[in-house]
């Protein structure tokens, strides 16, 4: 464990200290990703606004990774009464994903607004297939021996479904999660990108055209730390739900 962490804080800094260089002695890197002494300096300045930003943002990732998660466990419920509907509703989610979901971010924002309601749902919408597609490989890997027995003993449909087939569904079930939790970041901040009024996204968009490299960059770290932040949260939970297989 200090071992794996000495080695990611040697790397920060060696990776720090090659992009203070170049960004110090050569004006092409200077414009385009500026250097960290610059970019903490704005941070520290700013640190006001990059707050609220921050906090819209992983207020839409969040209820959009709540929203995504709900429907899918709801889908794989019904699934799991009706064993065979999951072979036709898997072909239609796998078909929907041949659309790019990032070009819907305008239409969203034509149907909602540039408020919360857009973001929230360009979140759900990129969380829900990986999600959806974890659950239901768990449920196809459950064996086929245990669903015979469960009919054995004529076991009652609710029980199979809290007892056996959630529980070992879960290692996929998490994993979905652990995916999902960063899409919804990604989804939110296309959407920021298409228009908001606060929001990590729009601070890219900003950045972009008033060619700010400072608040790109320190806007593209927190966008990291936040999803690898969530990440790192759906693993915590894991390791407390799931010690019977992690």
């Amino acid at each position: 464990m200090l071992r794996s962490a000495a080695i990611w804080v040697t790397a920060c800094i060696v990776c720090c200290a090659t992009w203070e260089y170049f960004g110090s002695h050569f004006v092409i890197v200077r414009l385009l990703i500026s250097r960290p002494t610059l970019v903490f300096e704005y941070a520290l300045r700013h640190s006001d606004t990059l707050l609220i930003a921050t906090r819209y943002t992983l207020i839409e990732s969040l209820l959009g990774l709540a929203i995504a998660a709900t429907f899918s466990f709801g889908v794989m419920f019904v699934c799991f009464y009706f064993p065979k509907l999951l072979d036709l509703v898997l072909p239609v989610m796998v078909t929907s994903q041949v659309i790019p979901l990032i070009t819907l971010a305008p239409l969203l924002i034509m149907l909602f607004g540039i408020g919360l309601q857009a973001k929230v749902m360009m979140a759900a919408l990129l969380s829900f297939f990986p999600l959806f597609v974890y659950f239901a490989a768990g449920f196809k890997a459950i064996p086929a021996s245990t669903n015979e027995l469960l009919y054995i003993y004529a076991a009652p449909t609710l029980f199979r479904i809290v007892r056996i087939n959630i529980p070992l569904s879960l290692p996929s079930i998490m994993a979905g999660i652990k995916v999902s939790a960063t899409l919804s970041v990604m989804g939110a901040i296309v959407a920021e990108f298409n228009g908001a009024d606060y929001g990590l996204g729009k601070n890219l968009f900003l950045a972009a055209k008033r060619l700010e490299p400072e608040l790109m960059m320190v806007s593209i770290i927190i966008t990291a730390l936040m999803g690898g932040l969530l990440y790192q949260a759906v693993r915590m939970i894991e390791r407390r739900i799931g010690k019977w297989y992690s």
